[in-house]
């Protein structure tokens, strides 16, 4: 590069000439800022924009011009100015840009766009438009001229020299058949893409070439009729691998004439088919996520979509569990038997070999060749249900409390493409997002809902469990029961031994209950050294009072507490659905009024015990 500050000139005198070279050069040059306003507008641009460098610096494009500017001009501004990507915006891929004309004829003229990122001190953008009108026009000339000389040839066997100029310069698969689908010529493309020569091919019929899925699309009335039609094809290339290819057919004929030729011209679209399947499931994956699906249906639903996109293979979930063996979450394709006899192998070695992959969270693959004595149970299992292979993706939600692994059993192939190891990766990372929600939401769920020391519901829960009570009860006409517990002498055990006995005999109080009653009965801690249980489907009070009693010698029963042992006794109150009341709070203050005349009850007795409110006092 030459130096421009030669001996004599300044550095000032270098940019008063550089500027100076810029206002006059037969292109447009204008330096944009970080906010995409103008620094620089050369002559060039206002000789066929029609405003002035005055008008035009420190505004943005946008403002400058009354017309309306593409999008894709201002995205790669944007971009430009932004993140540093330049650009290159021609007029046959965008139209017209900018909204110039020429001076002197008034008409458009025709113009390219390059936008470079230069970020030099103010300066993010150099725009430099380029003026292709004359390139336009001679192109258009040119085309009218091969127009005129296609015309002129076209007495010259017009239909096959169009046939052979396709075949020999289309880049695309392009098969020529005769009106009853034989084969009669294809591309070195076709040859190529499919690994089957002319030879093997012609006179054979399409559908020898396009396979099973074109049985649907070879049959119609359109190519009779010469409409062109377009269609999708799952093929196999010449690697056995499978390609996705949209074909167009055309009908060659005269017009009110016979059926001459068909032309199927077929387009690669397998990597777009691939990423529309990706983005597809993870679309779904993470709308099923947002929805609160659980994550054992978004499991499945990823195993059976990846199944379709991985060829012959089957896709479980596997955990690692507590006893270091593999244990299958989710593989709703693969047989129970397996299943278990995985689980019943020791894993101790192969988790071993997986650790640092499981740690950098990194595909791992193993194939089915022979190995040492040790891992012949591994390659039995293996052989015994025709896997090839084995493609492991670590999950990484929290490997302290489990490690998920997303694993793939090809039948065939021992190794995936890369379009295959992308895959599986993007949905490992995926998964391990999904179960990382499920996880905080679990806790959150748990910390809004249950209370934190004894693991039983709070206040919050037990009010949505004994609202969903009083529903049922209403529809089908039955009735439950609260029962309001208060401890004796919890006091004393703090006072006497500390609040960690005190908290450590709530937690085994906890326990007790949860143990004692069914699942669909509620018991929660209300605070303190207050508990509530909820019981369904209570068809009378002697049937709660034979529950509250046996609880009165539940909790009665010692607790050891390092060398002591601590005791409490209870007082409970009965409210019963509908006769005590037929709200969540009347129920509430019902039975905890009744648990109060318990309490003084157990004052004057020494012991445990329990009450119902009836309308005139209670009864015990």
């Amino acid at each position: 590069m030459t130096d421009m500050h030669q001996p004599g000139i300044s550095p000032t005198a270098c940019v008063d000439l550089c500027s100076l070279g810029l206002e006059h050069i037969e292109n447009g040059v204008a330096l944009l800022d970080s906010q995409q306003k103008v620094l620089f507008w050369n002559q060039w641009l206002v000789r066929y924009s029609g405003i002035t460098a005055e008008q035009a610096v420190g505004k943005t494009l946008e403002s400058l011009f009354a017309e309306l500017l593409p999008s894709v001009l201002l995205e790669s501004i944007q971009g430009a100015c932004e993140s540093g990507l330049s650009r290159v915006l021609s007029y046959q891929l965008h139209g017209q840009l900018l909204p110039l004309q020429s001076p002197v004829a008034l008409t458009p003229i025709f113009h390219s766009l390059v936008l470079r990122s230069i970020r030099q001190g103010e300066v993010a953008l150099l725009m430099q438009v380029h003026d292709i009108t004359n390139a336009v026009r001679r192109e258009r000339h040119l085309r009218e001229q091969q127009q005129a000389l296609r015309q002129a040839h076209k007495t010259q066997s017009e239909e096959k020299q169009f046939i052979d100029t396709v075949l020999e310069t289309i880049s695309a698969l392009v098969v020529v058949t005769d009106s009853a689908g034989f084969i009669i010529n294809m591309n070195h493309s076709a040859e190529l893409n499919t690994g089957l020569s002319q030879a093997q091919l012609i006179g054979q019929p399409l559908k020898m070439l396009l396979g099973l899925d074109s049985f649907k699309h070879l049959s119609g009335h359109h190519t009779m009729t010469g409409e062109a039609r377009s269609f999708n094809c799952r093929m196999t290339n010449s690697f056995d691998e499978a390609i996705y290819v949209r074909w167009t057919v055309k009908a060659v004929k005269e017009a009110d004439g016979p059926l001459h030729y068909l032309i199927y011209t077929g387009q690669d679209i397998t990597e777009r088919e691939r990423a529309d399947a990706l983005l597809r499931l993870e679309r779904e994956m993470l709308e099923m996520a947002a929805g609160n699906e659980q994550a054992d249906n978004i499991l499945n639903h990823a195993c059976l979509a990846l199944e379709r996109q991985l060829e012959s293979c089957r896709v479980a979930v596997v955990q690692i569990d507590a006893q270091n063996k593999l244990q299958v979450r989710n593989g709703p394709r693969l047989p129970d038997r397996f299943c278990e006899q995985l689980h019943e192998l020791q894993s101790d070695r192969l988790l071993r070999v997986l650790r640092g992959g499981l740690d950098l969270g990194q595909l791992q693959i193993f194939n089915v060749q022979p190995k040492s004595a040790r891992w012949q149970p591994w390659l039995a299992l293996a052989k015994e249900y025709k896997m090839a292979g084995c493609w492991l993706m670590p999950i990484q939600v929290n490997p302290d409390v489990s490690q998920n692994l997303l694993v793939v059993f090809p039948r065939y192939k021992s190794s995936p493409c890369p379009h295959e190891k992308m895959m599986i990766q993007r949905i490992g990372h995926l998964t391990a997002l999904i179960l990382e929600r499920q996880l905080q939401q679990e806790q959150i769920k748990q910390l809004a809902l249950y209370d934190s020391l004894t693991g039983l519901a709070n206040r919050s829960l037990l009010n949505e469990q004994l609202q969903r009570s009083i529903y049922r009860a209403q529809r089908q006409q039955v009735s439950f029961a609260l029962l309001f517990i208060d401890l004796n002498g919890f006091k004393a055990v703090n006072d006497t031994h500390g609040h960690d006995a005190g908290d450590a005999l709530l937690v085994a109080l906890g326990d007790r209950l949860m143990s004692r009653f069914r699942a669909t009965d509620c018991c929660a801690r209300m605070g303190g050294d207050e508990f509530v249980v909820l019981l369904d489907d209570i068809t009378d009070d002697s049937v709660a009072f034979s529950l509250a009693n046996s609880l009165l010698t539940l909790i009665a029963e010692p607790f050891s507490w390092g060398k002591h042992t601590l005791q409490v006794t209870a007082s409970i109150g009965i409210a019963l659905y509908p006769e005590d009341g037929d709200t969540a709070a009347t129920l509430l203050t019902r039975a905890d009024n009744a648990m109060y005349h318990a309490k003084a009850d157990s004052k004057i007795k020494g012991l445990g015990c329990v009450v119902r409110l009836n309308n005139n006092d209670y009864q015990s």
